[in-house]
């Protein structure tokens, strides 16, 4: 019985994952990668980054232009509206190239960063299990996976932190405090909810892209290995830091771009130099636009690889059974832990 009990706890060290190593092997596999953070990181972050960059300018106005900043309430939407539209019926000729741009703009924004995360998922875990691939072969694989793992994304936005985080500006600026505080308990159990249920759909992408499953058998799948990996409690507190640390910095780099843009424009603006603080204002936030683009890659890429590392590692362990008897032979946890159990017997 010593002996077992002592073969037992062997067994559970080394199948204990060595979270320090983790995330430092994640992070040296992402610096020796730097295709893999040119194409499929900092890429689609270049998209990602603009679009969220507008969007904040738009709620910074937004909110400046409503009744919690301003003496006279009007509506930024509709005169932004306003100037767009007057400036396409005076400059006629630029319409239908807008509309062109504008198009390809968008459809490379709503697909790209997910056909190069599915992607970026296929070269780790190729690499992982020594397989030869290149850029090209896993393009090749994230196509494979890319529909599943979109309708995916279009599922769970509904009820991401973003969405809730937009719901609640839209309420506070159009239906005022009071309205705000009576449905702030209903927000805030949703933020809960939201948390919850990211925590539990955790590896729904990796089973989508690894292991070819449906959206809805790998959200099953997901909650499944997560509740029954509660031991590694501590790992997805570091990852969800690392997932914290990664939206800090997005939040940071973001509201920087508009606000140096911003102030470098009015104060040129205000010194009677509108063309040199359109150009300078222009060039300074395309530098900025560029360097949080490339940091936002970096910690994308970085994401990937430590969640796509973690998964293998669960999913590799073997599931036993209530119904299974126990033996001298350790359930499979790994190539070491069985050959300790030989030499120990």
């Amino acid at each position: 019985m010593r002996v077992c009990c002592e073969n037992i706890t062997i067994v559970i060290k080394f199948c204990r994952m060595n979270y320090k190593d983790l995330i430092s092997q994640s992070w040296d596999y992402t610096q020796q990668n730097k295709k893999l953070i040119k194409w499929f990181g900092f890429l689609p972050a270049i998209f990602t980054t603009t679009v969220t960059t507008g969007y904040i300018l738009y709620q910074i106005f937004a909110f400046k232009a409503s009744y919690l900043f301003s003496e006279k309430e009007h509506n930024f939407l509709g005169e932004v509206a306003k100037i767009i539209f007057g400036f396409f019926k005076t400059n006629s000729s630029l319409t239908i190239p807008f509309i062109i741009v504008a198009a390809i703009f968008a459809v490379i924004y709503f697909l790209l960063p997910t056909l190069c995360k599915a992607s970026a998922i296929q070269f780790i875990a190729r690499q992982k299990s020594q397989q030869k691939v290149t850029l090209s072969l896993a393009l090749k694989h994230g196509f494979l996976s890319f529909l599943p793992l979109f309708e995916y994304h279009l599922l769970i936005k509904t009820f991401s932190l973003f969405s809730i985080l937009v719901e609640m500006g839209f309420v506070l600026r159009n239906l005022g405090v009071g309205l705000f505080q009576i449905f702030m308990p209903v927000f805030l159990m949703l933020i809960v909810l939201s948390f919850v249920l990211t925590l539990l759909f955790t590896y729904s992408d990796f089973f989508i892209v690894i292991d070819s499953e449906g959206v809805f058998a790998s959200i099953k799948k997901s909650v499944k290995l997560v509740i029954m990996h509660w031991k590694y409690t501590f790992l997805m507190t570091i990852l969800m830091l690392i997932i914290g640390v990664r939206i800090i910095i997005q939040v940071i780099v973001v509201f920087l771009i508009p606000f140096f843009v911003v102030l470098i424009m009015g104060y040129l603006a205000a010194a009677a130099l509108p063309i040199t603080g359109i150009v300078v204002g222009s060039v300074v936030g395309l530098i900025a636009l560029f360097v949080a683009s490339y940091l936002n890659g970096v910690v994308d890429v970085f994401s990937y690889v430590v969640w796509t590392f973690t998964f293998i590692e669960l999913t590799s362990k073997k599931e036993v059974s209530a119904r299974e008897v126990f033996t001298d032979t350790p359930a499979k946890c790994g190539t070491e832990a069985s050959h300790l159990f030989e030499r120990r017997g």
